[in-house]
C-alpha cells in the first residue's frame, strides 16, 4: 500500500484568498486541514467545536476572552469551544487546524458555553523545545488533547519499533529533518514539512538516516 504524501507548502502556495482551508483528510471524525491566514478576522466564537492550531509557517496573533499571545511555527495551541477569538497575521502564514468534522448531537443547554474569568489563560506548547528534551526515540509526548484524539511529538533515531495505527488512523508529520515510514507492502518518505493519513489498523515502522522530529495525530 503506497501512503500520499502532502507538501504543505506547495499547498499553500495554490491558495489564493486569505484565510482559507483546504481539507487534508480525517482521523476518525476530526478533519485536518491546512489553514492559510493573512490579514485579520474578525472575533467569532465556535459553539460546537473545539479547534487546535498548529503553526507551518509564519505567525498568527491571537487575542482571546482567555489571553493573548502570538503563534509562531512549531508552536500549537487549543482554543476550547464557546471562547470568543481572533486571529491577525501581518505575513502569510501557513497553519494547520484540527477541529471535528461530525458535530455531536445538539441538546438543548449543552451549547451554553460561556466565559466567567475563572478559566485558566489559553497557552501554547512549543514541539521544538519539547521534542529536544525528549530522552527516548519514538516515545510520543503527549502536546494537546481535542475530542478523545491527541497530538504528540517524538524524536526518531535509526529504525523505530513496529506499530498499529489505532481506531480511525493516523497523521505523521515531518516537523525536522525527513522520515520514512515503512509498511508491510509499499510505504512512504516525508522530507521535512510534509505528512500523510495512514488509515485504521495499518502496521508500521517509522526509521530515518539523520535524527527527525514527528508529529503525531491519533485517537488516544
Amino acid at each position: 500500500m503506497s501512503l500520499s504524501v502532502r507538501t504543505l507548502s506547495a499547498i499553500a502556495a495554490r491558495v489564493d484568498h486569505p484565510f482559507s482551508m483546504i481539507s487534508l483528510g480525517l482521523v476518525g471524525d476530526l478533519s485536518v486541514n491546512l489553514y492559510v491566514a493573512q490579514g485579520q478576522l474578525d472575533w467569532h466564537k465556535h459553539i460546537d467545536e473545539d479547534e487546535l492550531f498548529l503553526v507551518h509557517e509564519g505567525a498568527l496573533q491571537l487575542e482571546s476572552e482567555l489571553g493573548n499571545t502570538t503563534l509562531y511555527a512549531e508552536e500549537v495551541m487549543l482554543v476550547p469551544k464557546g471562547v470568543g477569538h481572533r486571529f491577525n497575521s501581518p505575513m502569510r502564514s501557513v497553519v494547520l487546524l484540527f477541529r471535528q468534522q461530525i458535530l455531536p448531537e445538539r441538546r438543548n443547554g449543552h451549547r451554553n458555553y460561556l466565559v466567567t474569568g475563572d478559566e485558566a489563560l489559553l497557552k501554547k506548547a512549543k514541539l521544538g523545545v519539547i521534542a529536544e528534551q525528549l530522552e527516548r526515540p519514538f516515545e510520543p509526548h503527549r502536546v494537546a488533547m481535542i475530542e478523545g484524539y491527541q497530538l504528540s511529538v517524538l524524536t526518531a533515531r535509526d529504525f523505530g519499533p513496529a506499530e498499529t495505527t489505532p481506531p480511525g488512523g493516523i497523521m505523521i508529520y515531518a516537523l525536522r529533518e525527513s522520515v520514512s515510514i515503512e509498511l508491510d507492502s509499499g510505504g512512504a518518505r516525508l522530507a521535512q514539512g510534509q505528512l500523510t493519513l495512514a488509515p485504521a489498523h495499518t502496521a508500521y515502522k517509522l526509521h530515518c538516516a539523520k535524527p527527525a522530529v514527528v508529529v503525531k495525530f491519533e485517537h488516544e
